[in-house]
């Protein structure tokens, strides 16, 4: 997206992102006996996607993209709504599975939204603090890796307390939280060499606005 698009493609794909990302968490599934949920690949890609911004063009671009991935799921949230809404047709067939999945949606979208805003701004916050004392383009994985660990921990928590309490047991929703943050620090680690790749192709990518590093 962003050897393609530039600025503009990392804020698309976080706005993407995070809607599919709401979706697929309503999903539960067993790693190793242990219950975790989808969308975690797609949220760490998404704090990925705001480090890059952060780091490239600053820190009102990076909130530019918070915001920008809340708004996009409460359009999707409230769309829906309005969509299971209308009687459906008898030759209907969609409408069962419409609801199973996306009658979830708005407690997860609201856990995710309150998560996604504070651990975002905190990742965002963490992010610029840490370059204060690692700002070279080598020490990237510190900068990101850095803010993640600590605001996936908030972002976390209270995702996994709005969405799952009262639905779930409590030992189902700590092994939630935990698969949950560890697949976010896996995953980071996966996702930095792209960070590191698009610092890289910064200097070649057609873009809306000059990169400030």
């Amino acid at each position: 997206m962003y050897r393609f698009f530039g600025k503009s493609g990392l804020l698309v794909w976080v706005a993407i992102g995070t809607v599919i990302a709401n979706i697929q968490v309503t999903k539960t599934v067993e790693v190793f006996g242990i219950t975790a949920t989808l969308g975690n690949i797609l949220f760490a890609s998404i704090y990925l996607a705001t480090d890059i911004l952060n780091d490239i063009y600053g820190r009102r671009t990076a909130k530019r993209a918070v915001w920008l991935g809340f708004a996009s799921v409460i359009v999707m949230v409230l769309l829906m709504t309005i969509s299971l809404s209308f009687k459906p047709a008898e030759s209907d067939i969609a409408q069962q599975s419409m609801e199973t999945l996306f009658g979830l949606v708005p407690r997860i979208a609201l856990g995710s939204i309150i998560a996604y805003i504070i651990g975002q701004y905190f990742d965002v916050y963490i992010f610029n603090v840490i370059k204060k004392f690692f700002s070279s383009d080598k020490t990237f994985i510190i900068r990101a890796y850095g803010s993640t660990a600590v605001s996936s921990i908030f972002d976390t928590a209270l995702f996994t307390l709005i969405a799952f309490y009262g639905l779930m047991p409590e030992s189902v929703m700590m092994e939630i939280f935990l698969t949950t943050y560890l697949f976010k620090l896996l995953t980071t680690i996966c996702n930095v060499p792209f960070g590191y790749l698009a610092k890289y192709i910064a200097k070649d990518v057609d873009d809306d606005g000059p990169a400030v590093h």
